[in-house]
């Protein structure tokens, strides 16, 4: 899959839609630790790591692959949680980038075609932000999709009838864009799951150890 681009499908307003959670990839991961402003470090091994400063809405990382370990399952990466003194972390890891820009990112290349779980494809969808599509992966008809939604709010159906593309696009749209504060559904009151807070992994430790001595 190209970073900025994918390839055209034909369009087809009917499709049903396939679903994708959220806790399957690191997605819940930033998600969780953005809801809990939480500053955190993920390491993916030899695809690098990432630095989620929630506390600044910023990110770096240094990985040669973006897109591959923001795919990853949670269960294959280490999350740790980053104290005051840990702030040196996120500069070691270079220029630091809006979450918001990570957040689309994540939901955008898991979502391939899929909608984000949370999202309804009868949902009429209002853009309130527009991302900065220069420095973020897109769909051939983002542009298109995007000053659709900004303007006159759409369901999936008469927004991909309308722009004579796949339904498929307007989902993976969506679903980057709600991941990222950017859209929402105002024909329904959306219900937001409760995302816990990251555990510290060394108090966990410390609670599994006393636990192994009873």
């Amino acid at each position: 899959m190209d970073a900025q681009t994918l390839n055209n499908k034909s369009p087809d307003a009917s499709a049903a839609a396939t679903y994708f959670s959220p806790e399957d990839y690191l997605l819940n991961t930033l998600q969780r630790a953005v809801a809990n402003n939480q500053d955190i470090r993920i390491s993916g091994g030899s695809i690098g790591s990432l630095t989620v400063m929630s506390s600044r809405g910023e990110y770096f990382t240094d990985s040669p692959d973006l897109p591959a370990l923001l795919c990853q399952s949670p269960d294959n990466c280490r999350v740790r949680i980053l104290d005051t003194g840990d702030d040196q972390l996120s500069t070691d890891s270079g220029i630091g980038r809006n979450i918001d820009e990570l957040m689309w990112q994540a939901a955008f290349y898991v979502s391939d075609g899929r909608l984000m779980e949370g999202c309804n494809q009868a949902d009429v969808i209002q853009l309130d932000y527009w991302p900065n599509l220069t420095r973020l992966p897109r769909t051939p008809n983002s542009f298109r999709i995007l000053a659709l939604l900004s303007k006159h709010p759409t369901s999936v159906f008469f927004a991909s009838r309308l722009l004579k593309v796949p339904a498929s696009e307007i989902f993976q749209i969506y679903s980057a864009a709600k991941a990222a504060g950017l859209g929402r559904a105002i024909n329904r009151k959306a219900e937001e799951p409760s995302l816990a807070p990251h555990r510290s992994q060394s108090l966990l430790s410390s609670l599994l150890k006393k636990i192994a001595r009873f």
